[in-house]
């Protein structure tokens, strides 16, 4: 076995059995966190309302109406621009080319929406601010900015909120923490005057980080410390619920973007697995036809202007569209499985159609261009296997890609049999790894449309049997004790577009060799095949039932349902049950503290 010994390169392992010991140990290395199915039912510029919810969604007030409200400009109102950032630091106030600069003044393009000849934009919070953000706001165009700090309860049901808002054309969230913002706003004074700027007089609404988060219509709220291993590991992770009790996914705030599920510090923070996650469990707690989720990267984001999201930013926005065609399978102490997502990772200048998810490739960015996987599958020829906590396995894949603590390269691997047409990277959800790990891995992507990438996180394996050359199965990794995780698979030999951002990743260490790829039409698959039964066939680039697999070696003693190989992997075999002795049950997820997570 070629690579380093464990401990030398690989990730330390803490294992004493106490699962909660690697949650903290993961949760302290990460500072900041202490704590479609398709729709063309959904359109984003609905009438005004007089209740919380555009018409006809799921658990929401259906009384809403066309009021044939005006703004006092004595236009007909209906909701107002929306613009979402990623977090991250905006730019130096006189740098008009900043990513900020060319996002926050889409806020208030709507105008005067009050009529008393100045645009004003209220900054809202919990915290107290200084005066950088107003100063900055009136720097890009506005009128007038000001800080407006709603702390607590009794401050979100303050009359004085009324007057405070009465000549405000645009608001502006920041960023902290979406479940205290929920704690606190829903159903309040506050949150009666955030509908009435965008709603009645359709001024604009936009936030970072957390703020961006809050106006999705399915809000990721619940207070809990949600990473991308917890739903990867359990589908139904408590940490998807709310810390007061119910679901964590919320349809009853502010809900300005319909269909959506909103995410931040996306690439960061690998949160891919985690807006998956959540998306899953909207669509089946909720009941709904279809879903979207929208990750955005730091220093990026998107505007909203009649059903039409432009992407702007030195990153990545991703869109994941579930169409209804497959539906996750979700079960408790199980990884998730999910295959047929659709994932459009967009860079500055893309466009799309928010009530469809279709990316406007008419009108594509300067440098992006067409692609087409000419359909020739590379070799396969024997047993084969990738555990997630050796990082010298990323060798057994085509191609490798390098990154933090080295610059951004790629070099064919070469622990060979290498599995062809592919880039895999392990130990891809830890919090000192994911961001570089996933940035890499869409770069390399981009330059090799039609091969799969492949994110191995710490619990989960890889393998390939003599009996089924083309065909990979993922399952729970023998070498370590954390639970079984699922594996995300990044097939692009669906791709039509591809482009790169223009400037260098954030994930870049500054030689700017690094930046963030956007590739259309990327399927995505969420695959544990001990629970779900489901392969992937690297030849075909198809999701394989195990029960079409023709019947391998004989099972050892113990392991009536697998063959055990050389390799000391589990290889499911038609008759379909767990891979490892030890079941996909036998863990049992940790109970979620309180601390709410700070975006």
């Amino acid at each position: 076995m070629a690579g380093v010994s464990r401990g030398e390169g690989a990730r330390p392992m803490f294992r004493s059995g106490s699962d909660g010991w690697l949650r903290i140990r993961r949760r302290l290395a990460d500072p900041m966190k202490l704590t479609a199915p398709r729709v063309f039912v959904l359109a984003l510029l609905t009438p005004a309302c007089t209740g919380k919810t555009p018409e006809g969604h799921p658990g929401r007030d259906d009384t809403a109406a066309d009021s044939g409200d005006t703004n006092d400009t004595g236009v007909p109102a209906g909701p107002g621009i929306v613009v979402l950032a990623g977090g991250g630091a905006e730019g130096e106030a006189d740098d008009m080319t900043a990513w900020s600069a060319r996002l926050y003044p889409h806020l208030w393009e709507g105008g005067d929406v009050t009529g008393d000849g100045r645009v004003r934009v209220a900054i809202v919070s919990v915290e107290e601010e200084d005066e950088w953000l107003p100063d900055y706001f009136e720097i890009l165009g506005a009128d007038e900015a000001f800080n407006v700090r709603v702390s607590n309860r009794d401050e979100a049901e303050d009359d004085a909120l009324v007057d405070t808002f009465a000549q405000v054309d645009a608001v502006f969230l920041k960023g902290g923490d979406q479940g205290q913002y929920y704690d606190r706003w829903n159903d309040s004074v506050l949150e009666a005057q955030l509908r009435l700027v965008h709603e009645t007089r359709g001024g604009g609404t936009g936030g970072t980080s957390a703020g961006a988060m809050s106006q999705a219509q399915f809000a990721l709220a619940g207070g809990s410390d949600l990473v991308s291993e917890d739903v990867l590991e359990d589908a139904e992770t408590p940490y998807l619920d709310d810390t007061d009790g119910g679901s964590g996914i919320h349809d009853d705030f502010l809900g300005f973007v319909p269909g959506y599920v909103v995410d931040t510090h996306f690439t960061q923070r690998g949160r891919l697995g985690r807006l998956v996650g959540a998306m899953g469990k909207a669509l089946v707690d909720l009941d709904l036809p279809a879903v979207f989720g929208l990750g955005c990267e730091e220093e990026t984001g998107v505007w909203i202007r009649d059903g039409r999201a432009e992407v702007v930013g030195v990153g990545a926005v991703s869109l994941v569209t579930a169409d209804g065609s497959t539906l996750p399978q979700r079960a408790s102490g199980v990884p998730l499985t999910w295959q047929g997502l659709r994932l459009d990772r967009l860079t500055d200048g893309w466009a799309f159609d928010v009530a469809t998810g279709e990316v406007d490739t008419a009108a594509p960015p300067p440098g992006a261009e067409a692609v087409t996987w000419d359909g020739t599958p590379g070799p396969t020829a024997g047993e084969w296997y990738a555990d997630g906590d050796w990082l010298d396995h990323e060798e057994r894949f085509e191609w490798v890609v390098t990154r933090d603590p080295d610059a951004y390269s790629e070099h064919a691997g070469a622990d060979v049999p290498v599995l062809s047409d592919a880039i895999g990277v392990v130990d891809a959800f830890d919090s000192a790894r994911r961001g570089p790990a996933e940035e890499a891995l869409f770069r390399g992507l981009y330059d090799h449309v039609g091969a799969t990438g492949v994110m191995l996180g710490y619990g989960g394996s890889a393998v390939r049997d003599d009996a089924h050359p083309a065909v990979i199965q993922f399952v729970d990794n023998p070498e370590v004790d954390d639970p079984p995780m699922a594996s995300m698979l990044v097939n692009t030999s669906t791709v039509t577009w591809r482009s790169l951002a223009p400037t260098p990743s954030l994930c870049d260490l500054g030689d700017g060799s690094l930046h963030a790829a956007g590739l259309v039409g990327v399927t995505l698959h969420v695959l544990y095949t001990p629970a779900s039964l489901l392969a992937y066939n690297t030849a075909e680039r198809v999701v394989t039932p195990v029960a079409e697999l023709a019947s391998g070696t004989p099972a050892p003693p113990g392991s009536p349902h697998s063959s055990r190989h050389s390799t000391g992997r589990c290889f499911m075999q038609s008759d379909g049950a767990e891979a490892h002795e030890a079941g996909v049950s036998a863990w049992q997820p940790p109970v979620p503290g309180s601390a709410h997570q700070l975006e």
